[in-house]
């Protein structure tokens, strides 16, 4: 293409020394050759200086595309930084909560053990009210023996006697329930609060695992785009 267009200076060349047949008839094959040399390094000059600009033009890019290659590096390198610091603060969070729940499962293992001491307290109450009864009973009777035979004083003496012990030991027994019922219904409550306490730290978890998990997820898509 470059070949068939005539340039500004093979026309005034034309203009001035005639045109290439008439050059051709007084020059002779010398001077037709040394004309076409002279094209072709007018061609080839042309050509030369569209490539230099296409060359500058594609430099120019490169130095573009380098310079947004590094800012996106040096983005890149500060964000995996960032997230190693994050990632390091997570599992040090971690392992805090790590010693957190090995804490809390000591602490069910208290309530397991608290558990077992309230079912024999619950069981020693059982007995003690089953005794009780038979006590009531034992007393109940007594006294319908004390009616029943007025007659026999000496006896009645020692039905009385009997009765005062038994009304002692029976407000010793009561006394005892009481006592019970109370270590009881305090255990209850330890075992209520200790629960609560490990349901609020339970929410708590989850909610840092969910975080871990993110964290875990925009790590592992950082590593896919780099």
């Amino acid at each position: 293409q470059e070949s068939g267009r005539e340039t500004p200076s093979s026309t005034r060349a034309s203009s001035v020394n005639g045109t290439d047949d008439e050059k051709a008839s007084h020059g002779g094959p010398a001077e037709a050759h040394l004309k076409s040399e002279n094209d072709k390094l007018k061609i080839a000059l042309a050509q030369s200086s569209s490539n230099v600009k296409k060359w500058e033009t594609e430099l120019q890019t490169l130095r573009e595309s380098n310079a947004r290659l590094t800012t996106a590096l040096q983005e890149s390198a500060a964000s995996i930084e960032h997230w190693k610091k994050q990632f390091s603060a997570c599992k040090e969070e971690n392992d805090q909560l790590r010693s957190k729940i090995e804490e809390l499962e000591e602490q069910c293992n208290e309530i397991n053990k608290e558990k077992e001491r309230n079912a024999q307290l619950s069981r020693r109450l059982q007995e003690l009210e089953t005794e009780l009864q038979d006590k009531e009973l034992e007393l109940e009777e007594l006294r319908k023996q004390g009616e029943i035979i007025p007659q026999l004083m000496s006896e009645c003496e020692s039905v009385s006697q009997q009765l005062q012990a038994a009304e002692k030991k029976n407000k010793d027994l009561e006394e005892k329930v009481r006592t019970l019922r109370t270590e009881v219904e305090e255990s209850k409550h330890r075992q209520t609060n200790l629960k609560t306490e490990l349901k609020n730290f339970l929410d708590v978890l989850d909610g840092k695992i969910d975080e871990l998990h993110d964290f875990r997820q925009g790590l592992s898509k950082l590593g896919v785009d780099n």
